[in-house]
């Protein structure tokens, strides 16, 4: 590893480490409020409600918790699925979840639905994904924890096909960030929503 990279490296690290903490600083108040009002604004956007296969996340390391969003009368017809590790490709899976499933906890302390191989999907079956962001730019560019798992299990995800899922990635405004550099096989978002508002990109 050459000193320029190792440096881009070491400045990758600690932005992570710092917008990370941002998010884990923020009261329980206002964790409360970011889940509602984000939950309120997504439920009015329509590549919402037209979605009918959507995956989410159980809230970690401070995200926004869509648990609110999820236990909606409204969204109770909707199909939600959860992402669980494929440990052999470093990849993701998004396996079937409702108020009745068992959980376990990864090796990451994240809980995983239990169920059976036909139950778990791949990306690009999906109509609609919401990523958790570490960070994230107004071009669409995002920033995760930094295995790769995401970037890994939509590979085959083309942004610009109609046949493929929508990328929304969830996020506190507190974790804007002015620029992110894209890496060639980084897939980016199609809309960021936080709490207060809806960025949406448009795709090149």
């Amino acid at each position: 590893m050459g000193l320029e990279t190792r440096n881009n490296f070491l400045t990758l690290i600690s932005r992570r480490k710092n917008l990370r903490a941002r998010r884990r600083n923020l009261s329980p108040k206002c964790q409360a409020v970011a889940a509602s009002d984000v939950a309120k604004i997504l439920s009015e956007q329509p590549i919402f409600q037209k979605s009918h296969r959507i995956a989410a996340y159980f809230a970690h390391d401070g995200e926004v918790d869509l648990q609110v969003l999820i236990k909606q009368k409204a969204n109770r017809h909707k199909q939600w699925f959860m992402p669980v590790l494929k440990v052999n490709k470093k990849s993701l899976g998004f396996s079937r979840y409702d108020k009745n499933s068992c959980l376990y906890l990864n090796k990451y302390g994240i809980s995983e639905p239990i169920n059976p191989a036909n139950q778990i999907l791949e990306a690009v079956n999906l109509d609609l994904i919401l990523l958790p962001l570490v960070g994230f730019d107004r071009q669409g560019n995002r920033l995760g924890m930094g295995g790769g798992y995401y970037d890994r299990a939509l590979a085959n995800c083309s942004l610009k096909s109609d046949h493929g899922p929508k990328l929304l990635g969830i996020a506190h405004s507190c974790q804007e960030c002015q620029h992110i550099a894209g890496k060639p096989w980084d897939i980016r978002l199609h809309m960021v929503i936080t709490g207060s508002e809806v960025i949406c990109v448009k795709q090149k």
